[in-house]
């Protein structure tokens, strides 16, 4: 349960800046819904927006300046970054990388897709920005 609530909070550290900059929906080919494929692309590069020196991979420091930034500009940011960044990095490098990334984004499409048929459609996308795991218990996409 906490991972899944870390997880989500990862993803919502990037978020706000990504919109304000006007970076495309996870819905690339506009046809209403959003594949896995479609899904990791946006949330891996939304993510990878905190590489601050662009060598491929997040550092923890990285990550927690985008916290502080976003929770500077009135979102959602924080301390829980370094507790989070421990679990999602897998081989425990002190850096994440795209996929172990796209591993927490797997899990992630997989709880927003209530109806299991491998796309996410408006209302399960609305349904997972409204609270945890959908609805269930924390917010974001």
């Amino acid at each position: 349960m906490k991972t899944i609530i870390l997880a989500t909070a990862v993803l919502a550290l990037t978020a706000g800046a990504s919109m304000a900059q006007g970076m495309a929906r996870p819905d690339a080919n506009g046809d209403g819904k959003v594949t896995l494929a479609e899904f990791k692309i946006s949330r891996v590069a939304m993510m990878m927006r905190a590489d601050a020196n662009k060598d491929g991979k997040l550092a923890k420091a990285e990550m927690e300046a985008a916290a502080a930034r976003r929770a500077e500009g009135g979102g959602k940011g924080g301390k829980g970054g370094g507790r989070m960044f421990g679990m999602l990095d897998a081989n425990k490098d002190g850096f994440l990388v795209a996929s172990e990334i796209e591993k927490m984004v797997e899990r992630r499409f997989s709880r927003i897709d209530v109806n299991g048929d491998g796309s996410l459609t408006a209302a399960e996308m609305q349904a997972a920005r409204k609270g945890p795991m959908g609805g269930q218990g924390g917010g974001g996409l």
